[in-house]
Order: structure tokens, then sequence, then C-alpha cells
């Protein structure tokens, strides 16, 4: 599945912190990206590669905001969508040359995601991409995006009318629910375990040892939420938060043992 032609699909990421120097070192030191930089009218927008393969941007936030992952969904009809659904819209809907129209929303229950519609004309490196199926396998690949909120049922039921995702509940043992695109599992949505913490979208890194970057995270001064664990049936897993306070998880999975 590649995720940039496909409606419903996670097809970026980027973070957003105020230390765009100290950020992408510690990333860079605990995952092993390589960077190239990229000119853009309001400063420089840094890419993040593993292998060749292109992974997830950088760039500074805008004054007043606090660090953030923004997670990307593709669309098919970006105005469509929004003439049809009333959104509350954080970051009104901009052009970006050569790629597209985004904008970004929160959703009723406080989370905040962000849509793109890719030109038909946007030139992407076929050899970069990394599609969802690859993501498993492709050390510091963002693999299963989850996301954390007080009404997981509500939130499953309001998404699958958004981007018409495929949603099924599990237990594992928590009430979780998992979220496809066609036939291909894409992410989860999950109670928050914080309830002082507001809702909030996140992602799985997949790695090659989940348990060396448990130890590097500590190493660099980012925070382990918890001792890495395992879940029965579907891999190693560890919550982080990164220096700037960016949450972010890594994972083995299972059924590639």
């Amino acid at each position: 599945m590649n995720p940039f032609t496909t409606h419903g699909a996670f097809s970026w990421q980027e973070l957003l912190t105020s230390d765009t120097s100290a950020i992408q070192d510690y990333y860079t030191r605990l995952l092993g990206y390589t960077t190239s930089e990229v000119p853009m009218p309001n400063g420089t927008y840094t890419m993040l590669f593993s292998n060749s393969k292109r992974i997830c941007g950088l760039m500074e936030c805008p004054p007043d905001s606090p660090p953030c992952w923004s997670y990307y969904v593709t669309v098919d009809n970006i105005q469509q969508l929004l003439e049809e659904n009333e959104l509350n819209i954080i970051v009104p809907t901009q052009e970006v040359s050569m790629v597209g129209s985004f904008t970004g929303f929160l959703d009723p229950f406080g989370a905040y995601l962000s849509m793109i519609q890719y030109n038909e004309s946007v030139e992407l490196d076929q050899h970069a991409i990394v599609s969802h199926q690859e993501a498993a396998t492709i050390h510091g690949a963002f693999s299963w995006f989850e996301l954390h909120t007080n009404d997981p049922e509500a939130s499953a039921e309001w998404y699958s009318k958004l981007f018409g995702w495929s949603i099924k509940k599990i237990e594992v043992p928590a009430t979780y629910y998992i979220i496809s695109v066609g036939d291909t599992e894409i992410g989860g949505i999950m109670e928050l375990m914080d309830p002082n913490v507001p809702p909030y979208w996140s992602c799985i890194v997949t790695v090659d040892n989940v348990d060396a970057v448990q130890e590097k995270v500590a190493e660099l001064r980012g925070t382990n939420l918890s001792p890495a664990f395992d879940l029965p049936d579907v891999g190693r897993l560890l919550y982080t938060l990164d220096p700037a306070g960016s949450p972010l998880a890594f994972g083995t999975w299972a059924f590639l043992s």
C-alpha cells in the first residue's frame, strides 16, 4: 500500500520543536538517521532518512506552540472533506509548492491530526517511499499509529466516518480498536494511560532492538515512561518522551520472529 496515494493512510510525520539542532542530534544518535536540509520560505526543513528511505521531517515550531509530532493522513479531496464535515480547524488549509494542500484539526475529544491531499503531479522517488507493509521491517520507520483518548469507542466511530477507516474491537487485555485501510491494519485507538494528559496521536517506530533503544533514550536524556515490555502476539514495546517532551514509542514485531 503506497501511503501517498491511498485515502485514509498515514503518509507523513514531522516533528515541530523549538530546538531543532538538539532534537536532530537526539534522533540521529538514537536511531541512526541521516539528514538532508531543504530550504523553505520560512526557514529550513530537515528530512530524516533510514537506509535511504524517507522517514520524517523536522522543523522549528511556531512561537508559543509546544513541541509535538504531527501526523498526516492522505485524503483524495481535502476541500470536499472539509465541506462535508464540521471540523475544529487549527491550521487553515495551506498549499505547499510541488507537494499539495494540508490542514490540521482537533477531533471532538481534543487530539490533533493533520490531513493532506497530494498534487497529482507530485514526483516521489518510489525507492525512498516506505509502504506500510515495509515499515514493520525497517529500523527507524513509523509503522503503527495510535490514538490515546478518553473515549476510544466514540473516537473510533468518529474517525471511521471521517476517513472511511474500518474498525475492529479486540481485548489485549484492555479494549483496543484496530484501524484498517482496506485490508491493511495501520494503527489503533486506546484509552489514555494518564487521564490528566490531553488526548494525542502517537506512533510506534520499528527498531531492531527495543532494549538497546531504551538504554540509549536514557543516555541521551529522553524519558522512558515505563520499562520495555512484551505484549503477547504483538511484540516488544517501549513508550518514551524525547528531551523536548514529545511522545514516541518503539517496537519490534512478534510476527517477524
